[in-house]
């Protein structure tokens, strides 16, 4: 194989009207700890050293559960007109084996004990006003509290639902949940529609990343409209569960994938030893702080507290929306995934932020700092992101239907130019790459046909009898 004309090529045919493209797939570069504050930066270390889990996984579940604690509390200002909640839909994927289900395990703990302690003030005070409106000195039973407090149970995380459910639970509290799950295959597959003859099951995730309003059609409840659904999401899965959500083409084409940052952590599964480990009471009380803060602050909140950029930090997130911007012809076969990078990084660096000032973020706005942290960070998902598309490529019908489609003109006109296959093929410009692809794959074999100066790649079937006696094949 001759890399070298071959890549005298591509830059002829792709990087001769525009520059480097500057978003790479990584699957290799470590999560960016340093960017978190110093305090999340020793739970991190901790929870590596007690659970032997890679630092990846841990810091990207605890953005999640930072950002599933803050619900519509607290909203970021910008230049945009709309304010930005600092809430994720996040999916992080490992081999099995790797500690996802203990890490969140922990991680959730003091959530749910949050959530715990809310229902007891609620049973508590459904059951003194039914003893107010009792007639008799009998405390009400435990049935006519049970029935009175119904499906509006105070409810923070939610693990697996139907899109019905989650219409009821959001009803009762103020819409909105957070959705966490330690193993989301089932989850991924419901949204898919393996129970509803494959029909899309995630309007609702839809609406509640961009607080959108939200009728079921199948109403347990006569008010059950929802004016803003607001939704975080913290799914841990593996491989495959990834690649299936990755793949999926309703996931897609509807925007869903999009809305997601997503990752796949390549770690092995740590050796077992005979150490005694337990996670320290200062990284526990760091960590139970933090949370219980956030949730006091924020959650079930009557008021929204607003948090001002300042303006290095816009200019740093236009930066890098107009870096996406000038290269989307470069992009478009990620199915619109690069349009939401810069709003993420809007929403993590309000969770960057709150993990600093907790109940009184308010008071500071989110500055340069806070937002050079948050692009470290939302570039390293950009590079998992683009890793696992590339790996995942051959599932996206679009490609499948390109490759079909190359395959016929070759087959009936032999062999042809990048140009031929523009026109033969109905390629465009940024599906050059792709074909290449195809050939250093050893799909298509691929010779430089000019007789002049600029360069005129061609391709043809493995084996066609057709291909020139003197070519010089490139890829062989």
């Amino acid at each position: 194989m001759n890399i070298e004309s071959l890549s005298e090529l591509e830059k002829e045919l792709i990087q001769e009207e525009h520059p480097d493209l500057p978003f790479e797939a990584d699957e290799d570069t470590p999560f960016p700890v340093e960017a978190l504050p110093e305090n999340m930066q020793k739970v991190v270390g901790e929870l590596v050293r007690v659970y032997k889990a890679p630092a990846d996984l841990i810091a990207s579940l605890i953005l999640g559960c930072t950002s599933s604690c803050l619900g519509k509390g607290v909203q970021l200002r910008t230049q945009h007109p709309d304010p930005t909640y600092g809430l994720l839909y996040l999916l992080i994927c490992t081999n099995p084996g790797v500690n996802k289900s203990t890490l969140l395990k922990w991680l959730q703990r003091p959530m749910l004990e949050y959530q715990k302690e809310a229902r007891k003030k609620q049973r508590i005070g459904v059951e003194s006003a039914l003893a107010s409106e009792s007639k008799g000195n009998q405390p009400p039973a435990k049935k006519a509290i049970d029935a009175e407090i119904g499906k509006a149970v105070v409810t923070l995380v939610v693990e697996h639902s139907s899109q019905e459910g989650l219409a009821t639970s959001l009803t009762h509290n103020d819409e909105y949940l957070a959705v966490i799950s330690s193993d989301c295959s089932g989850v991924v597959d419901d949204l898919k529609g393996a129970k509803n003859n494959g029909s899309f099951q995630g309007e609702i995730l839809l609406k509640g990343f961009a607080g959108e309003a939200y009728d079921t059609n199948f109403k347990v409840a006569a008010d059950e409209h929802l004016e803003e659904v607001r939704l975080s999401v913290t799914w841990a899965g593996t491989d495959q569960t990834l690649e299936g959500f990755v793949a999926d083409p309703m996931i897609r084409r509807r925007g869903l994938l999009s809305r997601f940052l997503f990752a796949y952590v390549d770690e092995p599964i740590p050796r077992r030893d005979l150490e005694r480990r337990q996670v320290s009471d200062e990284v526990t009380k760091l960590w139970y702080n933090l949370i219980e803060r956030l949730l006091g602050a924020y959650w079930r909140s009557t008021e929204i507290d607003v948090v001002q950029m300042d303006d290095e930090a816009i200019r740093l997130n236009v930066d890098l929306d107009n870096l996406r911007i000038d290269h989307q012809h470069l992009l478009k076969h990620l199915s619109g995934l690069q349009e939401r990078w810069a709003e993420n990084a809007l929403r993590i660096a309000l969770i960057i932020h709150c993990m600093e000032y907790a109940e009184n973020a308010k008071a500071q706005p989110v500055d340069g700092s806070a937002m050079e942290r948050a692009i470290s960070i939302i570039r390293w998902f950009i590079g998992r992101e683009l890793a696992c598309i590339d790996a995942v490529k051959d599932f996206d019908p679009s490609i499948n239907d390109k490759k079909v489609k190359v395959l016929n003109a070759l087959t009936k006109h032999g062999p042809c130019t990048m140009r031929d296959l523009y026109k033969k093929a109905g390629l465009k410009k940024q599906d050059t790459g792709m074909v290449m692809q195809w050939a250093k794959d050893g799909e298509l074999v691929m010779w430089n046909a000019s007789k002049g100066n600029r360069a005129s790649p061609t391709f043809a079937l493995v084996g066609d009898d057709r291909i020139p006696k003197d070519a010089e094949l490139i890829i062989k």
